[in-house]
């Protein structure tokens, strides 16, 4: 069998899965953007592999950047895989499917490389599961010739060891350049004849490359964990690479557009790497350390190409702290003078409370108001000065009041519970910071003002100062959560993280090689999407520790000595340890005075274990680069006559699996992409002006559906179904448009009337079908079963408006009426008739109809045109 035709085996017998299973728009490919190789034409294939769902890996910037920078070379062929839901992963293992990459459907033991992006302790038993699905042997010394490398990098591998048996190699640091020359190297190995040990033991060669199977770990009687040694084999420790100058890979503007809603479902551009303020407990702010930013005319232009290339209507300028890119006032002004106009709103990631200015916020609201989210982390002063926030009250109700000026009236309240020192008088404080927060927003806005108080678990991290201090215990946080809830006023919502999780995470966070037993047992009993809190199984990990001798307690709970060996010392993230404990201690202190200023080109505090002075400061001198100024913006056009417009559209191949607000979102954003001008509603929240038919079921296919639409100038059909051709992605075609006169009814009113094609399986008949239809109509009634959200149901059937006719030996045409009342679906219908072994039954949308006066005509037809 040839590959293609494998590939498209694989894909038939995937979408017969993704009838049954939850959000099959993950599992389908094809998104705009995407992009497909043919691997016989490249010389390295390599796997990006996402160890959580689709909607969670698609959102983050760095797997958007690795996929952008790879498939640039002509060489390489990039594609992207992701956790599959336990559902779709039971029905790959019932009907012996691996788990194969979206855009080629290729199965993941054929890459050359699978490398994997890990930001979270807990998706470690999804690296597992995805290395399972995917044909490749578990542990790194079980694979041999032909098996793929499996990599990984993201904060989570500066202390990889509780994984490093499962690895073949971990990569530190920025991978612009280190993964370049990481598949490189491959290359060169693999086609000299080198055996797989020797070829890793000369990828180890590479800066910022740690192989752990060249080290041994030894057990430590001081602290009790399992240090990883110098083997004299790979160089010790292993350093991570660091790129000063971002700019020279620049951010990609054409990245791929899902069809499904993602957790940050909008461009994301990365305009600064690192973050200056220094809090203790962020790991983060310490291993991409020192602070670079981004020129802020590669970004305006970025996100301009984005807009064109995306259809996407935000965008978000992220960061560690976004507020403190040198030039962003100017920035967002320039860019929201010219996106305002084009109804682009923007969002900003992550902004230290003391940089939100009344200035900020008036720009992000000037299209619609986004989330707008305060991190406080610490109720009290005094708490707040122990993990370095650089933060007092006022700074935080000051950047409240700007929000609430400028027209937020909910607010998203992030603190944080257990860190090092805390008291139930913290505690209390962040209730009470939380209610002056909302008193200054009912003074200002009235009682609408509310807030979500969210209070997630301090858990310790490699190279933090607080690396060597225990996490609080799983009793003490919940009373503390229990102590929260008892005191929130009504107009505060509390959310909270389930202990036991965070308890897990602490425990991987500074574990050690004795983990990866308890990890691959704990697999092994279906622990799987742990960091989910309805997937997480507790007892389950905790009779893998035991079952394996190991006492998860010591890594969680256990405070340590900076002089102590760590497991993670094998690595370094280029931030001085001595330094990190000196912050420590300087964080324990009792007295004022502990905090360090924010860091920059004239407070630098001496972190970088490279450079006599911190990097941040040398590279900060030539960032915040401010603006050339601009011409003031043009005066708002005059509004222009609406024009409505009518156009059919096919919703074919894989594009069946959408939902309906899929559809309307996808749809959409072909729209823009095609340039079409598209008239907004006014408001806060501006939305486009159109209208769709009826929703098909997930998995229906149609040739016949509508939208109306309304645009802020007239419109020629050829010239809007030329651009369409060329912005829609396949299996949406615009066939054809009209402009609709005044007084013409929407589509919701007009449709009445939907013809399908079924499809039965060879062991049924059309006949069968019509004559267990015919019986039904001389007994006066069918029950048939409809299941919505989970529920069974069981409903009549009014079938005086249902036509059904044959169409050939296994084809039938069912006409059913959509008039309210009328609320099962075709394959519903048809089940009922044929009860339940009526197989696999293929439903395909014919046409939409209206029906006036006993006569039925298109939607695209004049009125009173049959």
């Amino acid at each position: 069998m040839s590959e293609q035709s494998s590939c498209n085996d694989y894909r038939s017998r995937l979408d017969e899965i993704l009838e049954r299973v939850q959000k099959p728009v993950r599992y389908i490919g094809g998104e705009w953007n995407s992009i497909v190789k043919d691997h016989r034409e490249v010389a390295v294939t390599v796997a990006l592999a996402y160890p959580d769902t689709y909607e969670i890996g698609m959102s983050h910037l760095g797997f958007r950047i690795l996929y952008s920078l790879l498939n640039r070379r002509p060489d390489v062929a990039a594609e992207r895989v992701f956790c599959p839901w336990p559902d779709l992963r039971a029905e790959l293992e019932r009907s012996r499917l691996p788990l194969a990459s979206l855009e080629t459907d290729t199965p993941l033991h054929r890459f050359d490389v699978l490398g994997f992006s890990l930001q979270y302790e807990m998706t470690f038993t999804n690296l597992l599961t995805m290395l399972a699905l995917g044909g490749i042997p578990l542990r790194s010394a079980q694979r041999r010739r032909g098996d793929p490398l499996v990599i990984a990098g993201g904060p989570v591998v500066f202390n990889s060891e509780p994984i490093a048996d499962f690895l073949d190699a971990v990569l530190l640091g920025d991978a612009e350049e280190m993964l370049p020359e990481f598949l490189d190297r491959y290359r060169q190995l693999r086609d000299g004849g080198a055996e797989r040990q020797e070829m890793l033991q000369e990828l180890a060669g590479i800066p910022g490359v740690y192989v752990p199977s060249l080290y041994a770990s030894e057990h430590d009687p001081a602290t009790g964990f399992h240090i990883t040694v110098p083997s004299g084999r790979a160089p010790y420790p292993v350093r991570r690479r660091l790129i000063l100058d971002i700019d020279k890979h620049p951010f990609p503007a054409d990245i791929v557009v899902p069809f499904g809603e993602i957790v940050h479902d909008r461009i994301s551009v990365e305009i600064m790497r690192g973050c200056p303020v220094g809090c203790r407990f962020c790991q983060a702010g310490y291993i991409y350390r020192p602070t670079r930013e981004r020129e802020p005319l590669d970004i305006k232009r970025t996100v301009e190409r984005s807009v064109e290339a995306t259809g996407y209507d935000e965008f978000s300028l992220s960061s560690l702290n976004t507020g403190e890119y040198g030039a962003i006032q100017p920035l967002l002004t320039q860019m929201m003078d010219g996106f305002e106009p084009r109804k682009v709103a923007v969002s900003l990631g992550s902004l230290h409370a003391t940089t939100l200015t009344a200035e900020l916020a008036e720009q992000v609201k000037r299209v619609r108001k986004t989330g707008f989210t305060i991190a406080p982390e610490g109720g009290t002063q005094r708490i707040r000065d122990v993990i370095n926030k650089n933060l007092t009250e006022e700074d935080i109700l000051n950047a409240a009041r700007h929000a609430y000026r400028a027209g937020w009236e909910d607010m998203k309240l992030y603190f944080m519970i257990g860190q090092p020192t805390e008291t139930d008088e913290d505690v209390v404080g962040i209730v009470e910071l939380s209610r002056k927060i909302v008193e200054e927003g009912r003074r200002l806005r009235g009682k609408r003002v509310e807030a979500a108080l969210s209070a997630s678990s301090f858990i310790p991290k490699a190279y933090t100062p607080f690396q060597w201090c225990g996490m609080d215990r799983i009793e003490n946080l919940y009373r503390k959560q229990e102590l929260i809830r008892s005191l929130v006023p009504r107009n505060i919502r509390f959310k909270y993280h389930h202990v036991e999780v965070s308890f897990m995470e602490g425990v991987f966070s500074r574990g050690d090689r004795r983990l990866a037993g308890v990890l691959e047992r704990a697999w092994r009993k279906g622990c799987e999407f742990d960091g989910w809190t309805e997937m997480y199984r507790h007892e389950a990990w905790m009779e893998a520790f035991r079952e394996e001798g190991v006492d998860p307690e010591p890594y969680a709970y256990r405070e340590l000595d900076p002089r102590d060996a760590l497991p993670w010392d094998i690595t370094d993230a280029l931030v001085n340890k001595q330094w990190l404990a000196t912050e420590l201690r300087r964080a324990l202190k009792k007295e004022a005075g502990h905090t360090l200023t924010i860091c920059g080109p004239k407070d630098c505090h001496g972190c970088a274990s490279f450079a006599r002075d911190c990097v941040s400061g040398i590279v900060a001198e030539t960032t915040g680069r401010p603006m050339p100024e601009a011409a003031p913006p043009p005066p708002p056009p005059e509004p222009a006559p609406i024009a409505r417009y009518r156009a059919r559209f096919t919703k074919e191949e894989r594009l069946r699996f959408l939902s309906h607000l899929d559809l309307v979102r996808t749809v959409v954003r072909s729209f823009r992409r095609a340039g079409i001008p598209l008239a907004y509603s006014q408001g806060y929240h501006p939305k486009p002006k159109l209208s769709f038919g009826p929703a098909l079921p997930v998995g229906v296919a149609s040739a016949d559906e509508y939208v109306d639409f309304e645009t802020r100038d007239q419109i020629d059909p050829e010239d809007f179904l030329a651009r369409m051709r060329a912005a829609a992605p396949a299996g949406l075609r615009f066939l054809a448009m009209r402009r609709l006169g005044p007084g013409e009814e929407p589509l919701q009113k007009s449709i009445n009337v939907a013809r399908y094609s079924v499809g039965l399986p060879a062991a049924q008949r059309a006949e069968w079908l019509l004559a267990r239809f015919g019986q039904a109509r001389s007994d006066g009634h069918l029950t048939v079963a409809r299941e919505r959200n989970g529920k069974r149901q069981m409903v009549d059937v009014v079938l005086d408006e249902i036509e059904l006719a044959a169409a050939g030996e296994n084809q039938a045409v069912l006409t059913m009426s959509l008039a309210p009342g009328t609320s099962v679906r075709p394959s519903e219908l048809v089940r009922a008739l044929l009860g339940e072994q009526a197989g696999t039954v293929t439903i395909r949308r014919e046409q939409l109809l209206i029906e006036k006066q006993g006569q039925r005509y298109s939607p695209l037809s004049a009125p009173g045109v049959c």
